[in-house]
């Protein structure tokens, strides 16, 4: 995979400060920066809620997923897991690959096409390029988020 930096796209710097707020709880055990993390992303999902007035979006379906597993991570017993979330979200700042996105695409009301395993191949394996066509996205960054876009691999 190759670095795919997004710095002109405005929702690519709130995945960054969560990934390094989600490091830094790992790494020095704080409650404090999970909860951080946590409130910036339903902040976030907040700010797509009311932008879309609506949960279809897919804008909306992504930030809502992940700010709900950032809350069952929170639970004493489970915040090992919280390794999951910022691995995926420094998947996401570094090399645009959105494993949320790409989950959440193959639920019945978000996809067009009939699962199989193609479609699961394409899904997971697919490396997102930018100014791809194929993959729904641009050369630069763009208003809907690069996990909206990154999800659209299934769907082509």
């Amino acid at each position: 995979m190759k670095l795919l930096l997004m710095p002109k796209e405005p929702t690519w710097w709130v995945w960054l400060i969560t990934a390094i707020l989600l490091a830094a709880g790992l790494a020095t055990g704080k409650a404090m920066f999970f909860l951080t993390a946590m409130a910036l992303s339903f902040g976030q999902c907040m700010f797509f809620l009311q932008k879309h007035r609506s949960f279809a979006p897919f804008a909306v379906q992504i930030r809502l997923a992940y700010s709900t597993l950032l809350t069952v991570c929170f639970v004493p017993v489970m915040r090992w897991l919280y390794w999951l979330p910022t691995l995926g979200t420094f998947a996401l700042v570094l090399f645009g690959y959105c494993l949320m996105a790409r989950v959440l695409s193959l639920l019945s009301w978000n996809r067009t096409q009939r699962l199989s395993l193609d479609l699961l191949r394409r899904t997971f394996l697919t490396p997102p390029t930018l100014g791809n066509p194929t993959h729904g996205l641009p050369d630069s960054g763009c208003m809907g988020g690069i996990c909206e876009l990154e999800a659209k691999v299934a769907s082509r």
